[in-house]
């Protein structure tokens, strides 16, 4: 549900319900801000949106997000990882070559 705190509903793009959040251009934690305001806010929520607050544990995580950015952007970052390599493991390929690891750090050969 995340992905809302950026973009727009439709092509219309004027409007406090044409969007999430106050501005649609910003990747930040501003939705679950929204989402907890209900009715008081006045971009537009949907049902599913309203549905993340009917549970106990999944509001939780609304209130956990609207207060910390950080740990919003931490588990979308590990969220987004995760579902771009799904049963995509075999195809996966790293620019890093493992004997090219030294200390936790990656070593580029020298060019000279």
């Amino acid at each position: 549900m995340g992905i809302h705190t950026i973009g727009f509903i439709g092509e219309a793009k004027k409007g406090p319900l044409t969007r999430w959040t106050q501005n649609p251009y910003v990747f930040d934690n501003s939705y679950f801000q929204e989402i907890l305001l209900r009715d008081e806010s006045k971009y537009t929520k949907t049902e599913a949106d309203l549905r993340l607050l009917q549970q106990s544990e999944l509001k939780s995580w609304v209130e956990a997000y609207a207060e910390d950015e950080n740990l919003f952007f931490a588990n979308y970052a590990k969220a987004h990882v995760k579902v771009s390599e799904l049963n995509q493991e075999d195809k996966l390929v790293s620019e890093f070559e493992a004997d090219r690891i030294v200390d936790g750090g990656y070593q580029e050969r020298s060019q000279f």
